[in-house]
């Protein structure tokens, strides 16, 4: 008989498809804007009834209004669910949630953990607004900002945790972990976003040491965002993970089954 296997399908940015058999989850499934090279097809995130939402960032949420469909279900705390409502998102459509709320959707269970966004200061925001790259693609940028700081993380991260068929998978949106919490260790694969920072490698090997995964899975290192994202280099982290964990780093659409 053949095990069963968990799918774990990248898109971009945080956005994944966790799927276990005939059940299946959406994590912050997000379309790349119209000016970005990456391409994913319109049906992407088709088929899926139940998304779970890591924070509010837009980024994570910024397409929720055109993938819902009725009978679907979004999983967020309080700062997504306003920014989605007055995106024109049904209520019915939203359920509030935070920290330790279970879903059981059919083969996969989920748990939601207090988590962390990784910090951003202040230099860190006007370097993002006003470097070379947003001068040169200057256009519309007014607009892409304020879709941006329309959508609040409110310090309500979340991350999932989900598990099937004896094997657990580690969602982070955001690369930080909050204070004063206990993770599950050892868990066969976790994900980590890979930007936000200038110092993203050692905040990395943090969070590494902390859950010590089986296996890494990077996303969000791509520039799906642009002018204010960039494709990182993770060779630096990847390295770290040599001798460590195995390492996953696909391409948007990509697979991986454990």
């Amino acid at each position: 008989m053949q095990e069963h296997m968990i799918r774990v399908t990248w898109y971009g940015t945080a956005a994944v498809r966790i799927t276990a058999g005939s059940s299946q989850l959406l994590f912050d499934p997000f379309f790349p804007l119209s000016d970005s090279k990456i391409r994913l097809p319109e049906n992407a995130f088709d088929g899926c009834s139940k998304i779970l939402i890591t924070h509010g960032h837009y980024d994570h949420i910024g397409s929720i209004r055109n993938i819902v469909r009725p009978g679907t279900v979004v999983y967020c705390t309080k700062a997504p669910y306003r920014s989605l409502r007055r995106k024109g998102v049904r209520k019915e459509n939203l359920h509030l949630i935070e920290a330790g709320f279970t879903l059981s959707a059919g083969d996969i269970r989920v748990t939601a953990f207090r988590g962390s966004h990784i910090k951003l200061s202040v230099l860190d925001g006007l370097k993002a607004i006003f470097c070379k790259r947003v001068w040169k693609n200057r256009k519309g940028v007014i607009r892409k900002i304020l879709k941006f700081t329309s959508c609040r993380e409110k310090k309500e991260s979340l991350c999932y945790l989900a598990e099937a068929y004896g094997k657990r998978i580690m969602i982070i949106g955001s690369l930080a972990l909050a204070p004063d919490t206990a993770y599950p260790e050892g868990v066969d694969l976790a994900l980590f976003p890979y930007q936000g920072s200038e110092q993203l490698c050692s905040i990395a090997e943090g969070i590494y040491h902390t859950l010590d995964p089986q296996a890494v899975l990077l996303t969000h290192f791509d520039d799906s965002f642009p002018p204010f994202s960039t494709e990182v280099d993770t060779s630096d982290f990847e390295s770290f993970l040599k001798d460590r964990a195995e390492v996953y780093k696909l391409g948007h659409g990509g697979s991986v089954e454990i």
